[in-house]
């Protein structure tokens, strides 16, 4: 089955197992759990101390602690990079197996929270630092090797990696940026 919160690809069986241990917990926990990891993806780091205090560890091993934040901040990171409605998320999570109560707890810290969470998501999302490039033209005239030549050379060291291209490859890769950089601003976020 297909789902909008994964971006109409299935979910995976490991999030499917994970789901009667989330059953396990009451409502009010699970939403308070789900508030916690969407303070969490602005963070970068999950803490599992904050998840413990939160859940009865007479009923939880560590590594069951571990299998329900992952599926929930998979299943929560999911419906957010895919801008899933809310009356969306809980019916698909009723449909995986959720109960209704627990549904409507996720959707409703989902519907709370989403709008800082996705901008924390974007200002993480497709960061790379700016390259290093240094360049040079050498026009050669003629080689006792090629003859005459009389075509400039351009020399690019970009990160580190150099290169040596003709006016013609350079204007091929100038174009063939272009055209990745229109279509990465055309993506709508």
């Amino acid at each position: 089955m297909r789902f909008r919160f994964r971006g109409g690809e299935d979910c995976p069986d490991w999030v499917l197992a994970e789901i009667s241990t989330i059953s396990k917990l009451s409502s009010i926990k699970l939403k308070l759990i789900c508030i916690q990891i969407l303070n969490h993806i602005e963070e970068e780091e999950v803490k599992y101390t904050t998840f413990t205090k939160l859940i009865d560890n007479n009923m939880f091993t560590m590594s069951d602690v571990k299998g329900l934040v992952a599926a929930l901040t998979f299943i929560l990171q999911s419906a957010l990079r895919n801008d899933v409605e809310s009356s969306s998320l809980d019916s698909e999570l009723q449909q995986l197996g959720f109960p209704k109560e627990h549904a409507s707890s996720l959707t409703k810290a989902y519907t709370d929270h989403a709008q800082r969470a996705r901008e924390a998501l974007r200002r993480t999302s497709l960061r790379y630092p700016a390259p290093s490039v240094e360049w040079s033209v050498d026009y050669i005239a003629s080689s006792t090797k090629h003859g005459k030549i009389d075509e400039p050379m351009i020399n690019l060291n970009i990160n580190g990696t150099p290169c040596t291209v003709t006016v013609e490859k350079l204007d091929v890769i100038l174009s063939e940026l272009k055209a990745a950089s229109k279509s990465i601003k055309n993506i709508k976020l």
